[in-house]
């Protein structure tokens, strides 16, 4: 298999675009502009997907509490893209049930009538390309069926429930680095850990950008027809740069945590709303519970910002509220992760009910001309989002006109045309695995496992966690997706870290695998090391506390 990944830096002496920001929003343009036939160069300040993009709450959706603000466009948008990612991403985007449950009279009419124009504005879900990632419309439980169907069901004064179906992105990093793989593939040369640091000016025009390489240390110059500031929390830092638009304050973003314990017992996705009228989802994720999202205004740096153990408590309050009793415990909590999203309305504090529209910008009012930053938007309107830039762009740079042709053509790996046979398929051809290694591989991987499942069961024979995941995809990260540090390798190209804390001897093999493969020193790897138990820290707090109280 051709590795698109494997080059890594920028090599031509002009670009037709050139894009900040390596989340699902830049992967995206970038994908839409090179398969259209433009030279495009990708810059991103961390690593792929790191931001507000690796903090969703997995879900590809249309989003049904935009009814109630009358997003009748913004709805429709996200049910189209929605079936045009199940197409082109099939092993990763999978059906997923949710389940309302109604508590009066009232309640069942509103959410009938939100169930009625769903189903209506997703008309078109059942014309998937799988037919296994075709929706039905949505049911009407009784109260013993909602009980019998789902535990994690207040029952007090329950009359029923509603189940209707979205999708679910499990592994939403890999997603983003899919749409990364897939420009690539045809010519765009990306860079992670490479920092923007300003923009080249002449004559009110941008003619490119000044950076640097983090991994090498070393200044980077690249010269581009139209500069792309996709920059996602980041965007506002980018117009703060010298020669760029300065914005007069600190724009307001929306923060949002969630948090991971161990399985509730829910099959369904159970829609959960708090007395202030706020929406909360219990997903069902890898054996786990995912349970977010808090939505809070933030005003403050992005680089300041972090999860606290206050936002943990309130959403355990929330959770608690909504239930009448304790159901959840600090305790409960494995893991929890968050971010920024960035928010077009500026005009209001109330970022729970605000847009979630997005907002392509041209500066050449503001006298840099050529550049543009895109603001706001869904990880699941991003394609859109993308094709949208592109026509406002197209009178600047050459690009074939086939319109939606990123929503019809598979990404990179994600070429199966059924997924159950494609499982099947390897198991045949690897005896040895075990159904779960393959199911997870085939997700995480699309029809990229069969080489990991070749390098693992050749020689390297090693499971490094219950879900079946191997030490090859280490090895591969490394080699074919420019996987550089320990929370890369633990975060963003394997899911060895997002459930839990991982082992001392997990992270220590892990680091000897670097350290072999990188040449990095052993002060480099301690460094490596702080910087991923940074993400347990409130855990680890916790755990420091009950071992005290013991």
């Amino acid at each position: 298999m051709q590795h698109p990944m494997t080059h890594r830096g920028f090599s031509a002496p002009h670009y037709d675009a050139i894009i900040i920001g390596g989340g699902i929003t830049g992967a995206s343009i970038a994908y839409e502009l090179s398969l259209k036939g433009a030279s495009v160069a990708l810059l991103e300040k961390s690593d792929f997907g790191s931001g507000t993009s690796a903090a969703t709450s997995k879900l590809i959706h249309g989003g049904l509490r935009y009814l109630k603000n009358l997003e009748i466009g913004l709805v429709r948008e996200s049910l189209k893209e929605r079936r045009y990612l199940s197409d082109i991403a099939p092993n990763f985007v999978r059906p997923i049930p949710f389940m309302l449950p109604f508590y009066s009279l009232k309640d069942q009419l509103m959410l009938k009538a939100g169930m009625e124009a769903y189903d209506y504005l997703s008309y078109d879900k059942k014309n998937t390309k799988l037919k296994e990632n075709a929706l039905p419309n949505y049911q009407t439980l009784s109260r013993r069926k909602t009980i019998i169907r789902e535990k994690t069901i207040l029952e007090e004064g329950l009359l029923g429930s509603y189940v209707y179906y979205d999708c679910q992105n499990a592994y939403a990093e890999r997603l983003t680095l899919a749409f990364i793989k897939s420009a690539m593939f045809h010519g765009a040369e990306v860079c992670n850990y490479c920092k923007v640091t300003d923009f080249k000016v002449i004559n009110n025009t941008v003619k490119g950008i000044e950076g640097i390489d983090l991994i090498h240390n070393k200044k980077v110059q690249l010269n581009g027809t139209v500069i792309i500031n996709c920059a996602g929390a980041w965007t506002d830092s980018i117009l703060q740069l010298e020669n760029s638009p300065k914005r007069p304050s600190t724009p307001l973003r929306s923060e949002g945590i969630h948090i991971v314990t161990p399985s509730l017992g829910n099959k369904h996705a159970v829609a959960l709303v708090t007395p202030k009228g706020r929406h909360i989802m219990l997903l069902p994720w890898r054996g786990h519970t995912i349970i977010g999202t808090t939505d809070k205004p933030y005003r403050g740096k992005v680089e300041d910002w972090k999860v606290t153990q206050e936002s943990i408590d309130e959403l355990i309050s929330e959770v608690n509220t909504c239930y009448g009793s304790d159901i959840l415990k600090k305790e409960d909590v494995t893991y929890y992760y968050g971010g920024l999203r960035p928010l077009v309305d500026q005009t209001t504090e109330n970022t729970y009910n605000q847009s979630r529209k997005h907002e392509i910008l041209d500066h050449s009012s503001e006298g840099f001309k050529n550049l543009w930053t895109v603001e706001g938007g869904k990880y699941t309107t991003s394609r859109h989002l993308a094709e949208l830039l592109g026509e406002k762009i197209s009178s600047l740079i050459s690009l074939n006109k086939k319109p939606e042709q990123t929503a019809k053509q598979p990404l990179f790996g994600c070429g199966i045309l059924q997924i159950e046979n494609y499982k099947k398929y390897l198991m045949e051809e690897f005896p040895k695995a075990s159904h779960q290694q393959i199911d997870t591989l085939v997700n995480m991987y699309g029809d990229e496992a069969k080489e990991i499942l070749e390098s693992h069961f050749n020689s390297i024979t090693e499971t490094l966690s219950d879900e079946g995941e191997v030490v090859a995809q280490i090895y591969y990260a490394i080699d074919h997706e420019m996987a550089f540090t320990l929370e890369d390798l633990f975060l963003r190209r394997t899911g060895l870290g997002t459930l839990h804390q991982p082992s001392e001897a997990l992270i220590q093999k892990i680091s000897l695998i670097l350290k072999k493969k990188l040449n990095y020193s052993d002060e480099q790897l301690i460094q490596q090391k702080e910087n991923l138990l940074n993400h347990y820290q409130l855990i680890r707090n916790l755990d420091k506390r009950n071992e005290n109280i013991a």
